[in-house]
């Protein structure tokens, strides 16, 4: 099945093309975005006017048309803070119907920015944040502690609306237009204790802005991996890149391709709200995440399908389709011998973590056959709920279990983002990978002792259980965790004793 999500927003409009497998698992395959500015003069007037109203038509025709040739029967297309705001907002509805062949739904501000959450919730590992959708109208705030919404704003500090209130002409910012702005941005944020901001929340952040401001700071710091979700920026930088976007005028912005022409007469508005925001709420680094409001009415369309526009989504609705985070690899082989090895502190937590992705997503590829190079470039492209350098430690320790050359050749290009501990760990969770996925795929029964080394029992299923495979990766794991692993296989027919693999065999 395929889906097309639209969005008209006050600067853009964007479509983002999903593909759905009969697994429930998504994967954006194609987008196109129309800086429409639907909400040009709105502030000034009430109204929306003529010119953006044609304007986004025209955009919604061509999302709609794009559609249409590419197949795809499921289109869902959303209003959000201009057409809620504007005084003609049912002509506007009525007229895309009209001439588009397409019902607008228009969301709420609480909606927006719970379909924020909902589509960032499955990609970004954030159990406790507090997450900005930076729009060109407005900035949705929802912040979530321990995986529950406890607090949803919707405040008027989109990035183009503050660029249309406070530039000069041209777009450039005088010193006392610059001030006022960041006056005012002050005075409308909300302060920590008025959000009940635990502690430990950390900040992410979604929207054009966003994502433009994360293309520059990589490409100023020579970043060695070219993805922007999850990409942790600190507020030092934020700082720099907000002054020198003051410092350069509309042309010189829409120069510099992390940014372009598009972006260039509302990066520096919305630079600053990041900044403040930064700044009041006591955050040093925010995380990038790239999945959002689009997202998120995606997930409520494949679990609940297409809600009207009179039916308003509730909280408890959406955290019921929001992902739930596993610690543990799925199948009961892989996660019984990671438990165990847990639990004697051979791994820890973190790596459980790892060892669990890297399950799964090794499994989705085929890893145990997939070239090392292919793999690394799936993977890595991949937008998973785990920062930069816990994927790139997962992938490198997959490559490891699979081709450790080429294991080897990613560290030294790599290896300055791990941390000493996961450089010497390498080995001992690729092997550790290795016997997982081997005890997964054999679907066998399977339980996993330790008494001073593991002790492996297997009763095989329906089909012989590959031993020969496993006692390579035995002694592939048992030389990295300097501990014996014993394997013993039986069966209804006829019992069989593996070799005891010791440490150093």
């Amino acid at each position: 099945m395929k889906v097309a999500v639209i969005d008209v927003g006050f600067n853009s409009l964007k479509m983002v093309k999903y593909r759905v497998e009969p697994n429930g698992f998504t994967k954006a395959y194609g987008q196109l975005g129309v800086m429409a500015r639907l909400g040009d003069g709105l502030d000034k007037t009430g109204f929306l006017g003529k010119e953006p109203i044609s304007r986004t038509i025209d955009a919604i025709r061509q999302c709609h048309e794009a559609a249409t040739v590419d197949s795809i029967k499921h289109v869902l297309l959303v209003g959000t803070s201009p057409v809620r705001e504007a005084a003609n907002r049912e002509e506007f509805l009525r007229l895309v119907e009209e001439e588009t062949g397409l019902k607008m739904r228009l969301l709420s501000g609480n909606e927006e920015a719970l379909y924020g959450f909902l589509g960032a919730a499955g990609s970004v590992h954030a159990p406790t944040s507090l997450f900005f959708d930076l729009g060109g109208g407005s900035m949705q705030l929802t912040y979530v502690e321990r995986s529950r919404v406890r607090k949803i704003l919707s405040l008027p500090l989109g990035a183009l609306r503050l660029s249309s209130a406070f530039a000069g002409e041209e777009g450039r910012f005088s010193r006392k237009g610059r001030e006022k702005m960041a006056k005012r941005i002050s005075q409308i944020l909300p302060s920590r204790r008025e959000l009940g901001l635990d502690e430990d929340a950390i900040l992410v952040g979604t929207g054009g802005t966003v994502r433009a401001m994360a293309r520059y700071a990589q490409e100023a710091t020579d970043y060695p991996i070219d993805k922007i979700h999850n990409y942790v920026i600190g507020y030092d930088l934020i700082q720099q890149m907000s002054r020198e976007f003051f410092r350069l005028n509309r042309d010189e912005l829409g120069r510099i391709d992390a940014i372009g022409e598009d972006r260039a007469g509302t990066i520096a508005a919305g630079g600053l709200v990041v900044r403040l925001v930064m700044k009041r709420l006591g955050f040093r680094n925010f995380t990038v995440s790239t999945h959002g409001l689009r997202d998120g009415l995606l997930a409520e369309f494949l679990e609940r399908g297409v809600r009207t526009s009179l039916g308003i989504a509730q909280l408890e609705e959406l955290e019921s389709v929001a992902p739930r985070e596993e610690t543990t690899p799925r199948g009961a082989g892989a996660r019984e011998l990671a438990e165990c090895l847990a639990r004697n502190g051979i791994i820890d937590g973190r790596q459980v973590s790892v060892l669990s992705t890297a399950v799964e997503r090794g499994r989705a590829q085929d890893s145990l056959e997939a070239n090392p190079s292919s793999l690394f470039g799936i993977l890595m492209s991949e937008d998973l709920p785990m920062s930069h350098e816990d994927q790139l430690f997962m992938v490198v320790s997959l490559v490891k279990a699979r081709r450790p050359r080429a294991a080897n050749w990613l560290l030294e290009r790599y290896g300055a983002m791990l941390t000493r501990e996961d450089l010497k760990s390498v080995k001992k969770m690729g092997a550790a990978l290795r016997l997982m996925e081997i005890l997964h795929r054999s679907g066998a029964h399977v339980r996993v002792t330790y008494s001073g080394g593991l002790r492996i029992s297997i009763v095989e299923g329906e089909s012989a259980f590959p031993l020969e495979l496993a006692k390579s990766a035995a002694r592939g794991l048992s030389a990295s965790i300097k501990r014996s692993v014993d394997i013993f296989v039986s069966t209804k027919e006829v019992g069989r004793q593996a070799e005891s693999l010791r440490a150093g065999d």
